[in-house]
């Protein structure tokens, strides 16, 4: 879709079309009224009334405009943002020179015959995580998760999301059909023979699908999610400013354009979520503030989900962390709260 690249541009001409329109109609009712000046009162209770009032339409179209403004960028700024985010992001995979183990390639189907790249790597201990990229990414950004993982004995199955890196799809779907793909997984373990004990790990986007899939299939045992955010409208927190406002039904918009695209509503993860248990969960979320929301991600969804899922969920909110980078910020503590978490869900000793 290279056209979108143009989208910025044909946008301001779409609004100075539309302000120069406005202006055209003004300058030409300003004209008209010069030319048929209508009577002005005489009193002067009458021209302090005459003058509110002008006072007042002049602020009423104002304030139409730029809310009519406001509404047409919101719009058309979501459909952007629905073709770009269901835009496919095809990328060659490599595996990393400093991976430390030995992957195996593999491909298996979606439970809508979508095929799925990933690498494959098999359990020492009995338990196998699934791992779950970021929005957009491919299997190498949970490169990380699975050395952690691998090193204390885990299996792991990685795979390019769809119509991700090198997996097949023709469009993404912000993770609304990609539990299909998480279904297709465990079957794929299944044959295996690797299905008996089996987690799933997910980072931003990742960790919504972990959480989706896990409500639906209970053959997922133990979920770690970090920086789980929306797969709904219904998922954000009630607004408590104007901007969240706006921000909420500019969701409620793409909710709509996506089923319609899409052909299909999922559950929003706040119905969802007391579905996992007693299974346990970890949320994790980043303790840095959003200088334009006022809030951290921690506020935002990590404790709030942990209190709709129930008892078995365990926050874990980083308080230097933004989004999925604590590894980064705490890559000791986070190691050894995720095996430990793993260990502790499939009764592994050490």
């Amino acid at each position: 879709m290279t056209w979108l690249r143009y989208w910025p541009a044909a946008e301001l001409i779409v609004i100075m079309a539309i302000l120069s329109f406005i202006l055209m109609r003004i300058w030409r009712s300003a004209k008209y009224r010069s030319q048929h000046p209508a009577p002005h009162p005489t009193t002067f209770g009458g021209r302090v009334r005459f003058i509110l009032l002008y006072l007042l339409r002049i602020l009423g179209f104002g304030l139409g405009l730029l809310l009519g403004l406001a509404l047409f960028v919101m719009l058309e700024r979501d459909i952007l943002t629905m073709l770009t985010e269901m835009a496919p992001t095809p990328s060659e995979v490599s595996v990393p020179a400093d991976l430390g183990f030995t992957v195996e390639d593999v491909r298996f189907k979606s439970t809508d015959s979508l095929t799925l790249s990933g690498w494959y790597v098999p359990a020492q201990n009995g338990a196998t995580i699934i791992l779950l990229h970021g929005y957009g990414g491919n299997r190498t950004g949970m490169t990380w998760f699975a050395q952690q993982l691998v090193d204390s004995g885990y299996g792991v199955l990685m795979y390019d999301e769809r119509a991700s890196g090198e997996s097949q799809g023709d469009h993404r779907s912000y993770g609304w059909e990609d539990p299909r793909d998480v279904d297709g997984a465990i079957r794929f373990l299944s044959e295996r023979g690797a299905a008996d004990n089996v987690g799933i790990a997910g980072c931003s986007t990742g960790a919504d699908i972990a959480l989706h899939s896990a409500a639906l299939n209970p053959a997922l045992d133990a979920v770690w999610a970090d920086g789980a955010s929306t797969i709904r409208a219904q998922d954000l927190p009630a607004p408590r400013d104007p901007l969240m406002v706006v921000i909420t039904l500019s969701n409620y918009f793409l909710d709509w354009a996506y089923s319609v695209r899409l052909s299909m509503q999922p559950v929003p993860l706040v119905e969802l979520l007391k579905e996992i248990a007693p299974r346990p969960i970890v949320l994790v979320g980043g303790g840095m503030k959003n200088p334009l929301l006022g809030a951290s991600e921690g506020d935002f969804y990590t404790y709030r989900y942990a209190q709709i899922a129930g008892p078995n969920a365990e926050p874990w909110v980083i308080p230097e962390a933004t989004h999925c980078d604590g590894p980064l910020q705490r890559p000791e503590e986070y190691s050894m709260r995720l095996v430990q978490f793993f260990d502790k869900a499939f009764d592994i000793k050490r």
